[in-house]
């Protein structure tokens, strides 16, 4: 049976195709450590590890936080570019007056990309 060169380039085509939108999607996501439980969107995320997958609407961005599977939060952020890069990964907070932190930023190892929250 002969093969259909048609065929085989389409396949290629969409073995292509589906590894730069994982590479994408992958690029879209990061895992982060939380050290102290802080506050984002009136949600209380606790001390632990999260992955924070993002969707740009440039610059405005969809931001959740999914642990063990399950998602914890969903807010509203932006991906702003600072003139550094960052030397470390670090989650960003404030200080209340309660004592309690809430979520600021996100930054991320060895880029200018920042995922910042609560800004008008």
């Amino acid at each position: 049976m002969k093969s259909n060169g048609y065929r085989g380039n389409a396949l290629a085509m969409v073995a292509i195709f589906l590894g730069v939108c994982l590479s994408a999607a992958a690029a879209n996501s990061h895992t982060v450590s939380v050290k102290t439980p802080i506050s984002l969107n009136g949600t209380e995320i606790t001390p632990g590890f999260y992955v924070v997958e993002w969707v740009t609407h440039s610059p405005e961005a969809t931001v959740t936080f999914t642990r063990n599977g399950k998602v914890v939060v969903m807010a509203p952020g932006k991906m702003v570019e600072r003139d550094n890069k960052s030397s470390a990964d670090a989650v960003v907070y404030t200080n209340n007056a309660d004592g309690s932190h809430t979520l600021k930023e996100i930054r991320f190892a060895g880029k200018k990309q920042v995922l910042v929250f609560g800004e008008a």
